[in-house]
């Protein structure tokens, strides 16, 4: 599996020039997925379970923020540090804690949103009116997107719209403010997409007061065989930080805020030109251009930390695919090229107004050669072979004229069988190696470059699974173990980042669905997962803000054609404080149940909804380190009302 893939991309022709030109193509219909094979695919025999979030599913949610929308999905820990808006909101996929941000992808269109550093991933890049779908793979996808995969990727969709248009207003607690529009139109052979929404909110803690923008457009036009696109985008967040409280504070008073004047301003944008064709019957192209930029500020004022940052990406992502055949076989081959090009420079001083003390540059290259192959064995057995190889380059200087360079190479590769026992139920089975580079903040320290770089992360894993669908149910079951060496993590005695001991994450996610009639749908989940270090002198202690358990149930109420109401519970298990690896410095952070109601009444061209969140009140943190906690928003309400022309 560790082979280089120059070679095998030399000899890939020559393997297929034999094969029958007349081959069967694999093609499935069925839901279209793009993030299992980077290509739109009818139900592509993936060795791994996909979770598809519909457009309608996100309006019929009336939650404000992507987070929000996938706290309830089986298999993502959805950790919010602020508010409802998603400021700062880690998902965990695979039981990672505290550094679950950099070990899930998260992508827009394909495109990676995973900053340089540790900066968590900014969830109101797009309004979530643009959204067409959003999909989940639980498990790695190293071979397809590289780095950060180790967990899991998310691929928020966006696509074409049909022509229309929408406004939406919408109030609620803590004077929360909401109001969105967007639009689609085909003028001539352009099609023309856009979408802005402004969200306020004082918040439900102090210093807590969150602004969010966004506007996201798309502009197309289809030609022979073809189409050239151009998604561009652009968000700003304004946010308090109220900080972490003790435990005294948090039993005390979980509103109050460690700080009144601490805060974060984020700017974000991006273009991203690119051009899709079907080049022959059997072979298609698709190719992404991108340029992004995102400046972040920050003032902590009880660390006396005011930091400055700007970075910006440049990306190159062209891939082939061949539906070749091999003899007798269908078979087809993805082979594509990711190139990313970036720097950030860190502008740091102990106070907001003060003369800068420091500044820190990085610049990052990363390249990236992959193929994916995917080969119809017998009817309904599809055999998924990959492989990949990426290098990255970087480069660190300081403002004292220090230096540091940390580079690396990685090739992993992955097999997977897919095999369609019958109609609607499907079994599957993979196992291969997944990796992860350092980040800026991973390399540096408070006072400057740590002592000597982290190696990166490298792991092994097997996933088997079922996937049933009905037209009245849906189960899907995946079990996995994966095994980690060198994961980096801070350590708070040594204010550094260092490679931790082996560890293993194992467990199984199950969602399911169950319509009893056309008014009575029931939905759950439930993720058992245990990850433990196993080596060194934590070894058999489990992995810190790691629960053992997540479950969620909710029933879908349709009395009449135009209303329905739900109910859905989220349930989270105990887990320990973050930092606390030994399990034996801190309390565990508590269990929580919480539970939110939605009511939406679609008439005609109007669309109501009313949501309450957190309907019983229930006090609880999500997060917390070293003995502290981020506390959770009690009860809220929120309202909105929508007019489609």
């Amino acid at each position: 599996m560790h082979t280089r893939l120059k070679p095998m991309a030399a000899v890939l022709p020559l393997l297929f020039a034999t094969a029958s030109a007349d081959a069967q193509q694999i093609t499935t219909p069925g839901e279209v997925v793009v993030t299992a094979t980077r290509f739109h695919e009818s139900s592509a025999p993936a060795a791994t379970n996909v979770i598809i979030i519909t457009r309608e599913d996100i309006q019929s949610s009336g939650a404000q923020s992507l987070p929000d929308v996938l706290k309830s999905q089986a298999g993502l820990n959805v950790a919010p540090l602020y508010g409802s808006l998603g400021a700062d909101t880690a998902i965990d996929m695979r039981g990672f804690g505290e550094g679950a941000a950099s070990r899930t992808l998260v992508l827009l269109d394909g495109q990676r949103l995973n900053s340089l550093d540790m900066t968590n991933i900014d969830w109101g890049i797009v309004p979530l009116d643009s959204i067409e779908r959003v999909e989940i793979i639980n498990g790695s996808g190293s071979i397809l997107y590289g780095d950060n995969a180790v967990g899991g990727v998310i691929n928020i969709i966006t696509g074409k719209r049909k022509d229309g248009a929408h406004i939406q207003l919408g109030a609620g607690s803590q004077d929360g403010k909401q109001i969105s529009a967007g639009f689609s139109r085909q003028l001539g052979a352009i099609n023309l997409a856009l979408s802005a929404n402004r969200q306020d909110a004082d918040g439900w803690r102090q210093n807590n007061k969150q602004k969010r923008n966004n506007v996201a457009g798309r502009v197309s036009t289809n030609f022979d065989r073809g189409e050239a696109f151009v998604d561009l985008g652009w968000s700003s967040l304004d946010s308090g930080l109220p900080g972490a409280l003790t435990k005294a504070q948090y039993d005390g008073n979980p509103k109050q805020a460690v700080t009144l004047d601490s805060y974060i301003e984020r700017r974000s944008a991006y273009v991203r030109p690119g051009v899709s064709m079907q080049i022959t019957d059997t072979l298609k192209f698709l190719a992404e251009a991108g340029y992004s930029k995102v400046e972040n500020t920050s003032w902590i004022s009880d660390w006396f930390s005011f930091d400055d940052r700007k970075s910006t990406v440049l990306s190159f992502t062209p891939r082939l695919q061949w539906q070749h055949g091999l003899g007798a076989l269908a078979s087809r081959t993805t082979i594509g090229f990711d190139y990313y090009d970036g720097d950030l420079t860190s502008d740091k001083s102990a106070s907001d107004h003060g003369s800068i003390t420091k500044t820190v540059r990085i610049d990052q290259k990363s390249q990236a050669v992959y193929l994916q192959n995917q080969t119809g064995l017998t009817t309904g057995l599809t055999l998924t072979a990959g492989a990949r190889h990426q290098k990255i380059d970087q480069s660190a200087t300081d403002s004292s004229g220090l230096r540091m360079t940390n580079d690396h190479a990685k090739t992993i590769g992955e097999l997977g069988l897919s095999y369609q026992l019958a109609t609607g139920v499907r079994v599957f089975s993979r196992f291969g190696s997944t990796f992860r580079y350092a980040n800026m903040d991973e390399l540096t320290t408070f006072t400057g470059f740590a002592g000597k770089p982290v190696r990166p992360e490298q792991g092994k894993f097997i996933d088997a699974g079922i996937d049933l669908n009905g037209a009245a149910y849906g189960l899907k079951v995946t079990a996995y173990s994966l095994g980690m060496k060198d994961e980096i993590a801070y350590n708070g005695l040594t204010f550094e980042n260092e490679n931790l001991a082996k560890t293993r994450h194992e467990g199984i996610d199950i969602s399911a669905r169950y319509d009893l009639d056309r008014q009575w749908q029931l939905i759950g989940g439930l993720n058992l997962q245990k990850a433990k270090f196993r080596e060194g002198a934590d070894s058999g202690k489990k992995v810190p803000l790691v629960p053992g358990v997540k479950a969620n149930i909710g029933i879908n109420f349709k009395p009449v054609a135009a209303l329905n109401l739900s109910l859905l519970a989220n349930h989270v298990g105990r887990r320990y404080s973050g930092g606390d690896t030994s399990n034996s410095f801190f309390e565990q952070l508590a269990a929580y149940t919480t539970a939110d109601f939605v009511a939406s009444w679609r008439q005609s061209n109007w669309t109501a909804r009313a949501r309450v969140v957190n309907l019983t009140d229930r006090k609880y943190a999500p997060s917390g380190y070293y003995g502290s906690y981020y506390p959770a928003d009690g009860r809220t309400f929120f309202a909105d009302l929508r007019y489609d022309f």
